[in-house]
């Protein structure tokens, strides 16, 4: 055992260095932005391989899992030279929320996030969607664009910690549908709401950029720390978390992409109940059949 575990070490070496800014989402509107992430102590991993074995998949993603967070320490966000300060909560996650009554945004609004205690400074770009769009996409991601068996717990766990982003299974039609859309309304903005915890956010983003997925903003579920997300009640959550992209962009009509094997069917059909202008079509993936059904 002593030996199988200095090997893990040797081929997936986690090297503990100075503080890193996990820029986890950066959206909003003209006029409203929702930046989040987390501050961890900054670590490298090498890179997945198609020939990973799961010994290897599984230690990689137990350290995915197991951060070692950055508490209580301030942090800035930096817009068109003004500053919004905030604190990381009790497990090293950071929320803003900016409100902009004056002159909008642009569409990739440039911003800067700075620790002013560890001198680390990141740039990026924050996806604001203009009002001149009338279409977006909503979409689920285990089962929906990915083969997670969800529905079966020995191969959700098999999927999920013992094969990397290389080695997991594409829904092409799905994939294949979203790009339709987004080749026909060009700048079409893509969001991911998916119930797994913030940790994997980089592998989910890995995966789609591998499979050639266009430019989205990935929701995952705050699972722990100050206002976590419901964990154990999916509906509430994606609920909460699509009313919220409803109320900020009501200018567009949205696409949903979802499965049959959690409650994304519920989920789409109560909100075109409340918001019946805003949802536009309903596409649910059967997970055992595969077949890609349309509900509206």
């Amino acid at each position: 055992m002593k030996k199988s575990l200095q090997t893990l070490f040797t081929l997936t070496p986690l090297l503990a260095s100075e503080a890193d800014i996990q820029l986890q989402t950066c959206y909003g509107n003209p006029h409203e932005i929702i930046v989040e992430g987390r501050i961890l102590e900054e670590r490298c991993f090498r890179p997945s391989s198609l020939m990973d074995s799961w010994l290897v998949n599984g230690w990689r993603k137990l350290k995915q899992l197991i951060n070692d967070e950055i508490e209580t320490t301030p942090i800035t966000l930096i817009i068109e030279e003004e500053q919004y300060h905030t604190i990381s909560d009790d497990e090293g996650y950071f929320r803003f929320q900016i409100h902009n009554p004056h002159a909008p945004w642009k569409p990739h609004q440039n911003i800067m996030l700075h620790l002013d205690e560890y001198n680390v400074t990141i740039h990026a770009s924050a996806f604001i969607v203009e009002a001149s769009i009338e279409v977006g996409i909503i979409s689920d991601f285990d089962d929906t664009v990915i083969i997670s068996g969800v529905t079966n717990t020995l191969d959700l766990i098999k999927n999920l910690l013992f094969k990397n982003y290389k080695q997991r299974t594409l829904v092409k039609e799905v994939r294949d549908k979203i790009l339709q859309i987004t080749q026909a309304h060009p700048k079409t903005p893509l969001f991911f709401v998916r119930g797994s915890p913030r940790q994997l956010y980089g592998s989910i983003h890995d995966f789609l950029n591998h499979h050639h997925f266009p430019k989205r903003t990935l929701i995952t579920k705050k699972a722990h720390g100050a206002n976590p997300d419901p964990l154990f009640d999916q509906l509430r959550y994606k609920l909460e978390k699509i009313e919220e992209l409803i109320r900020l962009y009501p200018h567009i009509q949205w696409i949903c992409f979802g499965d049959s094997g959690e409650k994304d069917a519920k989920v789409y059909k109560t909100l075109h109940q409340k918001y019946p202008q805003k949802i536009r079509a309903i596409y649910i993936r059967e997970v055992e059949s595969g077949e890609l059904k349309s509900l509206l």
